[in-house]
């Protein structure tokens, strides 16, 4: 099989897999008696892989280090977030400030 059948397999088995999660929600939702302890928990494992995500793919592209560039544009996406800066703000001043690093040579 091809690299993009593989790609194609991948994320039609990934959409099966959300929706038969979603669906197994919606059919044991209400039997199943979740203490808040374990709602808790589960809401704190989506964040945590979440930020595992964003923190994997701020710092590698493929296999290497994405470059100093993309990482202070992050950074500086984090402090307009905890300024609380709007959205679109936050985004187009990232990648703003990620393009001039890269156009003035750092990595």
């Amino acid at each position: 099989m091809n690299q993009h059948g593989l790609i194609i397999a991948g994320i039609a088995l990934l959409a099966v897999g959300t929706y038969l999660i979603r669906f197994a929600g919606v059919k044991l939702g209400n039997r199943l008696a979740i203490t808040e302890r374990t709602q808790s928990l589960l809401a704190d494992a989506a964040t945590v892989l979440l930020l595992a995500v964003a923190a994997t793919s701020t710092l590698f592209e493929g296999q290497h280090f994405a470059g100093m560039a993309r990482v202070l544009g992050v950074l500086f996406a984090i402090f307009l977030a905890w300024r609380k800066a709007p959205l679109i703000t936050i985004i187009i001043s990232a990648a703003v400030m990620t393009a001039l690093l890269r156009y003035f040579g750092v990595p």
